[in-house]
C-alpha cells in the first residue's frame, strides 16, 4: 500500500511540475549582438503591445498580467529593478532598458486546462518581437524575435503559458545582461 502511495506521489509530482518551456530564437542568424547601452542597464523597463488580434483577445489582459509578474521575477533574479508601464513612458532615468514586447500572435492555455482536458486543449505558443530601447535617448539597442510552444506530444507535462512566459522573460533579461 505504501508502495502505491508513494507511486502516486511521485506521478504528482511530476505532472504539476510540468516540462521547462523552450524558447526559440526566430531571428535571422546575422542579426548583430544588441548594442552596448551608454550607461550600465540597472533597471528593466517592459512596455506590452501587439496586433490588434492579440490585443482584443479575450484574455489579453490575463496574459499581460502573466508577463508582468514573471518579468517582475527574472529582473530581481537578476539584481536590476523593474518597472511596468500600460504605455509607452516618456522617460525613464539613465541605466534602464525599456523592453518593448509586441505580440503577434498567441494562444493562452492554463495548466487547470491542461490537467483538466488533456491534449484537447490544444497547444499553447508565443510569437513575440522585442525592441531593446535605450533610456532617457530612445536609442534603439536592437531587436529581437522569439517564438515558444508547448506539444501535444508531452501530454500534461507540456509547458503552458505561465512557464513559457517566464522562460522568454528570462531569457530576454539574460540578452540584455549580454549586451
Amino acid at each position: 500500500m505504501n508502495r502505491h502511495f508513494s507511486l502516486l506521489v511521485l506521478a504528482t509530482a511530476f505532472a504539476l511540475g510540468g516540462c521547462a518551456a523552450s524558447v526559440n530564437r526566430a531571428s535571422a542568424p546575422d542579426t548583430p549582438p544588441l548594442r552596448a547601452a551608454a550607461v550600465p542597464t540597472t533597471q528593466v523597463a517592459l512596455f506590452i503591445t501587439g496586433k490588434p488580434t492579440a490585443t482584443h483577445s479575450a484574455n489579453w489582459h490575463t496574459f499581460s498580467a502573466e508577463w508582468r509578474t514573471a518579468f517582475q521575477s527574472a529582473a530581481s533574479n537578476a539584481g536590476l529593478g523593474f518597472a511596468y508601464f500600460e504605455t509607452e513612458p516618456a522617460s525613464q532615468p539613465a541605466g534602464t532598458t525599456l523592453v518593448k514586447i509586441s505580440v503577434n500572435d498567441y494562444r493562452y492555455l492554463t495548466s487547470g486546462a491542461r490537467y483538466g482536458f488533456g491534449v484537447m486543449t490544444g497547444n499553447a505558443f508565443i510569437e513575440a518581437d522585442a525592441f531593446f530601447i535605450e533610456m532617457p535617448s530612445k536609442r534603439l539597442l536592437g531587436t529581437r524575435q522569439y517564438t515558444t510552444s508547448s506539444s501535444a506530444w508531452q501530454g500534461i507535462f507540456s509547458a503552458m503559458t505561465d512557464k513559457q512566459v517566464a522562460a522568454l522573460s528570462n531569457e530576454i533579461i539574460q540578452d540584455i545582461q549580454r549586451k
